[in-house]
C-alpha cells in the first residue's frame, strides 16, 4: 500500500508541474461536475468527456467527443459532440450538433438537434417542440409540443400531443405510438398508419421533383464523416503539440521513462498492468469513507491524465529506434507519436497496439517516479 501511495503522490507532483492552466479546470480532457457542486451563471466547457453530474445556475456551452448530463441546468444547452446523453432535467432549449443523441431526462423548452440519430427514450420527455434534420428519429417519450423532422426513419413509439410535420422515407408507429394533433408527412410512398395511431387528420405530400430524399441524406452522412475525420485530424495535431510540449519542458524524465521501457520491457508492462486495474479500484475503495472522497477523485483525475499521456514514452522510444542519428529528441518524439496514431486507427489490430502501448507507458511512468521518490541513479539517457 505505501508503494502505491508513492506513485500516486508522485503521478501527482509530477501533473501538477506539467499542467498548472489546467488543474484549475479538474481535468484538461476529462471534466466532471460533481453531484453536490453547484456553478452559478453559465458553463463553458471542452475536452474529450464533460459529465455533468451537479447543478447549473446558466446555461452549457460545450465541445467534446462525448458529454453527459445527469443533474439540473437551470438555462439552455449549446453543444457539439460525438455522442451526447441528456438527462436530469434541464429547463430551457437544447441545441445540439452530435453523431449520436439520447435523451433520458426532461427538457424543459425546445430541442434543435442535427445529428446521425437522435433517440428520446422511454420514460423522457420534452416540454416544447423537437425540430431534428437526423438519419434516424426515435420517439419513444413524451413530446409536449409539436415534432418536424427531416429524416430518412422516423420512428414514433410514444406521445406526440402537438402535430407532426415530417419529410420521411420510413415512417413506422410502435404499439405505444399517438399523434394528438396532426399528420403530415412526405415521402415518395404512401406509408400504413395504424387506425388509431393520429388523433387528428394525416395528410400525405409527394417530394418536390427537383429533391432527391436519398441524396440529401447520403450527403449528410458524408458530411458527418468528413466532420469526424477532421475531428480526428484535430485531436492528432493537439496531442502531438502536447508531446512537443513535454519533451521540451521535461526532456530528461521522458529520455529515462524511454530508456526504462528498453532496458525494462516486461517489468514495465507488468506494473503497467497492475495499476491499470489496481488505481481505479482502489479510488473507488477509499472514496466509500467521507475523508477519503476527495483523494479518490483526485486519484481518477490522475489516472486519466496517466492514461492520456501513456503514448509520449512510447512514442519517443520508436522516433529514436528509427532516427538513431538525431540528437534532439523532439524530432523522434513527434515520429513515434505520428506512426502510434495512425496505427490507432487501423481496425483491431488499432485496438491491441493501444493497449500494449498504455501498459508500457504507464509502467514506465510509475517505475521513474518511484525512482525519483527514492532518488536513485539515474538511468542513462538515449
Amino acid at each position: 500500500m505505501k508503494k502505491i501511495i508513492g506513485m500516486l503522490l508522485g503521478v501527482l507532483l509530477l501533473t501538477m508541474s506539467s499542467f498548472p492552466a489546467a488543474a484549475a479546470q479538474d481535468n484538461p480532457n476529462n471534466i466532471i461536475i460533481g453531484q453536490e457542486q453547484v456553478i452559478q451563471g453559465d458553463y463553458f466547457g471542452a475536452g474529450e468527456t464533460i459529465i455533468n453530474n451537479g447543478k447549473i445556475n446558466g446555461d452549457i456551452y460545450a465541445a467534446s467527443s462525448a458529454f453527459e448530463n445527469s443533474g439540473e441546468v437551470t438555462g439552455d444547452i449549446l453543444l457539439a459532440a460525438s455522442y451526447s446523453k441528456i438527462g436530469g432535467k434541464t429547463n430551457g432549449n437544447l441545441r445540439i450538433a452530435s453523431s449520436r443523441t439520447e435523451i433520458s431526462g426532461e427538457i424543459g423548452k425546445n430541442i434543435t438537434a442535427l445529428t446521425e440519430t437522435l433517440l428520446l427514450v422511454e420514460g423522457a420527455a420534452v416540454d416544447g417542440n423537437i425540430n431534428a434534420f437526423a438519419s434516424s428519429v426515435i420517439l419513444n417519450g413524451i413530446v409536449g409540443g409539436d415534432v418536424r423532422s427531416a429524416s430518412r426513419r422516423l420512428e414514433i413509439n410514444g406521445e406526440v400531443k402537438g402535430d407532426v410535420a415530417a419529410s420521411v422515407e420510413t415512417l413506422t408507429f410502435g404499439p405505444k405510438g399517438k399523434i394528438q394533433g396532426n399528420l403530415i408527412y412526405t415521402s415518395e410512398q404512401k406509408m400504413n398508419i395504424p387506425e388509431g395511431a393520429v388523433a387528428g387528420s394525416v395528410e400525405h405530400r409527394l417530394p418536390n421533383p427537383r429533391t432527391n430524399r436519398s441524396q440529401s441524406v447520403e450527403n449528410l452522412q458524408k458530411g458527418w464523416k468528413y466532420l469526424r475525420l477532421v475531428g480526428k485530424g484535430i485531436s492528432m495535431l493537439a496531442y502531438l503539440l502536447i508531446g512537443f510540449l513535454s519533451i521540451l519542458l521535461f526532456d530528461k524524465f521522458m529520455k529515462k521513462s524511454a530508456v526504462t521501457m528498453e532496458e525494462k520491457p516486461w517489468h514495465s508492462a507488468g506494473i503497467g498492468l497492475v495499476a491499470l486495474i489496481v488505481i481505479p479500484i482502489a479510488s473507488i475503495l477509499i472514496m466509500f469513507t467521507v475523508i477519503g472522497i476527495p483523494l479518490g477523485i483526485i486519484s481518477l483525475m490522475l489516472y486519466g491524465i496517466l492514461l492520456y499521456l501513456a503514448r509520449l514514452p512510447v512514442g519517443l522510444w520508436i522516433g529514436s529506434k528509427i532516427l538513431k542519428n538525431e540528437e534532439k529528441p523532439i524530432l523522434p518524439m513527434l515520429l513515434g507519436l505520428v506512426m502510434l496514431l495512425l496505427v490507432s486507427y487501423i481496425p483491431y489490430i488499432g485496438r491491441f497496439t493501444s493497449f500494449v502501448v498504455l501498459l508500457f507507458g504507464i509502467g514506465t511512468y510509475l517505475i521513474n517516479i518511484q525512482s525519483a521518490l527514492k532518488k536513485d541513479k539515474n538511468i542513462e539517457e538515449i
